[in-house]
């Protein structure tokens, strides 16, 4: 395990603790303390992410400790454009996932600074990564909201209230993160075109991405089928697509078995 006694990893922990404290102190009586916890970590985590920037000299994107610090600093946001689209609080489960995004961040991968390879050295570095960076942290929620749908129903009967707002919740989630995933990857497809003469390279990261992205299709498509008549159904299928991403994320990029182009982790 990865200690970092350093500036960069003070403000790391000092986000965890109070993402900690957040999610402890929004399941008692003290939820305004705890949304205060909530947005502190908030300000922590960008101020992390501000911090490395100055520190490497360029978009903190680079690699998955950089990757890690941006998702968690995306949370926050995220999280009240949820309640203000759905009405749902969400508070809990984003600060609880908040700090299993950043323990990676804190105690596995280095913070050694690299210097930004020449392949990622175009304007299309940073919409392209952020575009992955959001998606990819909005469709982990989509799948932590999708947890109550597990629950056992009787397909005859009308979904509960509490049935009816999780697939809302999530689905308008997922949907979010699904649109800004295919804008990635077309991004990423147009990047390919100008550094490597083709819009398309069969490397690893682009076919596990592309799998995930039909993972996510296969969700939306069995929505509008079937509605809410499967509920356990689109659960599975969000927690399926969920994993796909940690794959990408980590295994695919990590492994020496798949590698390929993008090896900038």
């Amino acid at each position: 395990m990865d200690v970092k006694c350093t500036p960069q990893g003070l403000l790391i922990y000092v986000t965890m603790a109070a993402f900690l404290l957040a999610a402890i102190l929004l399941k008692t009586q003290r939820k305004a303390l705890g949304r205060g916890f909530w947005f502190a970590g908030f300000v922590f985590a960008t101020t992390a992410v501000v911090y490395r920037g100055f520190h490497t000299g360029h978009p903190p994107m680079q690699n998955l400790f950089e990757f890690f610090l941006c998702m968690a600093a995306f949370l926050w946001p995220l999280a009240q454009l949820s309640r203000y689209q759905t009405g749902s609080d969400t508070d809990f489960q984003d600060a609880l996932l908040g700090l299993v995004i950043l323990f990676p961040a804190g105690f596995v991968f280095s913070e050694e600074p690299r210097a930004l390879p020449p392949a990622l050295q175009s304007p299309l570095f940073i919409p392209h990564v952020g575009s992955y960076v959001a998606a990819y942290i909005i469709l982990a929620r989509a799948a932590f909201m999708a947890i109550p749908m597990f629950k056992r129903v009787d397909p005859a009967l009308p979904p509960s209230l509490e049935l009816s707002r999780a697939d809302a919740v999530s689905r308008q989630t997922a949907a979010m993160g699904f649109v800004l995933m295919t804008v990635g990857l077309f991004l990423g497809s147009l990047w390919g075109k100008i550094c490597w003469g083709h819009y398309w390279q069969w490397d690893p990261k682009e076919m596990w991405s592309l799998a995930t992205w039909f993972i996510y299709a296969a969700y939306f498509h069995c929505r509008l089928k079937n509605g809410l008549r499967h509920p356990r159904l689109l659960a599975i299928l969000l927690w399926i697509g969920f994993l796909f991403v940690v794959l990408t994320l980590t295994w695919i990029n990590l492994s020496r078995i798949f590698s390929g182009m993008h090896t900038y982790a």
